[in-house]
């Protein structure tokens, strides 16, 4: 086998995998993805605000555990704008109340609603 054909086939090998990926990407998450997802996030919020509050301000270490938790809240949120009953759209008009509820729920402030 020449260097060329390897390269071909390996290049072919590495593009059936990332269609596979992203078909896998476009399947809907199941309720116990969206709630690991969530789970994930709760996570990084409460470990990253543990470890802020130690060095700073509660309120400046809600807000830092906020932003260091990005990733984690963007696949949770990913995962929720799949379902047949949320889009896109409301996703992102209820991402700011949410992220208050997070800071609320950090803070200790009292809601009617857990996060």
């Amino acid at each position: 086998m020449t260097d060329r054909t390897w390269t071909m086939r390996n290049a072919t090998l590495r593009g059936m995998i990332l269609a596979v990926v992203l078909a896998g990407s476009a399947i809907p998450a199941s309720a116990g993805d969206v709630a690991t997802l969530h789970a994930t996030w709760r996570g990084c919020l409460e470990r990253s605000f543990s470890l802020q509050a130690v060095l700073t301000s509660r309120t400046l270490a809600a807000d830092t555990a906020v932003r260091t938790c990005r990733e984690s809240e963007t696949a949770y949120l990913a995962a929720l704008s799949t379902s047949p009953l949320v889009d896109d759209d409301d996703v992102a008009r209820v991402r700011p109340a949410l992220l208050q509820r997070a800071r609320g729920w950090l803070l200790g402030v009292q809601t009617t609603q857990p996060l």
